[in-house]
């Protein structure tokens, strides 16, 4: 085991894990390699992995963490002195006066700061350059970190991964004729998801479209939806649910998954749902914005193609999608996604170069 623990500054990490970030810390937990000692906030009776980490006694917090959760964790950096730390928290004023305090006390004490969601990034260019290492969950954000003034340096490239699943049959997938769009709502969202449900009404494909109402602007898309899609949900053609507890069996029903935002706001970089779909040979189209479209990029680098990049604008993203719909290229797009999602994005890759980081940084502070 390393000297001292790394002590993870996250919400919670104990169920209910529904949100990017608390589940990706979690599977990062359950794959780091053995003899890496872990600390986070967590129940102590049910830790994540049955011996070697520390688990600090906190409750569970909801979608977006109070005051109250943000002390308590920034409180364990207190309260552990010395064990490096890895902050997941969006940086902010509290968290930089926790750190520079502790710089001044204990100036050998390694930070790093994973931005679990990149969002106006560009911003946090003061709070960052103090740490010993940015981790960007794309390149797309690592470039945009470079631009702003962060050491290059400092920047660590890590993409998100998800669980390996069985995936299904390229035939199957491609044998469906359901769309779904998992995600968050607002007025521009549900612009192009109008368009897409008229300009596939005569194909015989529904359309199902799951997202949590915890977005902003989340009530007023939904009730234009239900106002200019009535025709298609009395039908049963279109499908608009809210949180969903079963998001397997939403893929395994799918053929084509889609990302019809232009932000990923209060989300990873590359959306853990698209690639829990592609894990299960589930195909994307994915509005052409960074750092989302990011994942079709590594696709193509890779001489792997799990989908298409789609234009913004409404009546254009529906066409597009609407050619795919009439076409015959879900099969071999299935097939890469499996494929892209097992070799790009596997949890063990991901948990090994966070491993590998600590370790980078764990010898130069050592010399």
């Amino acid at each position: 085991m390393s000297q001292k623990p790394w002590l993870i500054i996250s919400k919670p990490l104990r169920p209910p894990f529904r949100d990017g970030s608390t589940v990706l810390l979690r599977d990062l937990v359950l794959h780091m390699p053995e003899g890496r000692s872990l600390a986070y906030l967590g129940d102590p009776a049910a830790p994540l992995r049955p011996a070697g980490d520390r688990v600090i006694g906190a409750p569970p917090a909801g979608y977006a963490p109070t005051m109250t959760d943000k002390l308590r964790a920034l409180a364990a950096m207190l309260r552990h002195p010395g064990m490096p730390v890895h902050l997941s928290f969006t940086p902010g004023k509290a968290t930089a006066a926790v750190v520079s305090l502790l710089r001044r006390l204990q100036p050998r004490r390694l930070f790093v700061q994973s931005l679990m969601s990149s969002h106006g990034a560009e911003a946090w260019t003061p709070l960052l350059r103090p740490l010993d290492a940015v981790v960007a969950l794309s390149h797309g954000t690592a470039r945009r970190l470079r631009d702003a003034g962060v050491p290059e340096s400092k920047i660590a490239t890590i993409r998100p991964a998800v669980a390996t699943t069985a995936a299904d049959h390229p035939s199957e997938v491609a044998g469906r004729r359901r769309l779904l769009y998992a995600g968050d709502l607002d007025g521009e969202i549900a612009a192009r998801l109008v368009a897409l449900a008229r300009a596939t009404a005569a194909s015989g494909w529904s359309l199902t479209i799951a997202c949590r109402p915890k977005a902003e602007g989340d009530a007023e898309a939904r009730a234009g939806l239900q106002r200019e899609l009535a025709g298609e949900l009395a039908a049963g053609r279109v499908e608009l649910l809210a949180e969903v507890a079963d998001m397997d069996a939403l893929y395994r029903r799918s053929a084509l998954q889609l990302f019809a935002a232009t932000h990923t706001r209060k989300k990873v970089d590359l959306p853990l749902a698209l690639l829990e779909g592609l894990a299960r040979g589930v195909p994307a189209a994915i509005v052409e914005v960074s750092p989302a479209a990011e994942l079709l990029h590594v696709g193509h680098d890779a001489g792997l193609r799990a989908g298409l990049a789609a234009p913004a604008e409404p009546d254009a993203f529906a066409r597009a999608i609407a050619e795919v719909v009439h076409g015959d290229t879900v099969a071999s797009w299935s097939e890469a996604a499996a494929a892209l999602a097992a070799r790009e994005f596997s949890l063990t890759q991901m948990a090994g170069r966070y491993d590998a980081l600590y370790r980078d940084l764990e010898s130069k502070r050592r010399k």
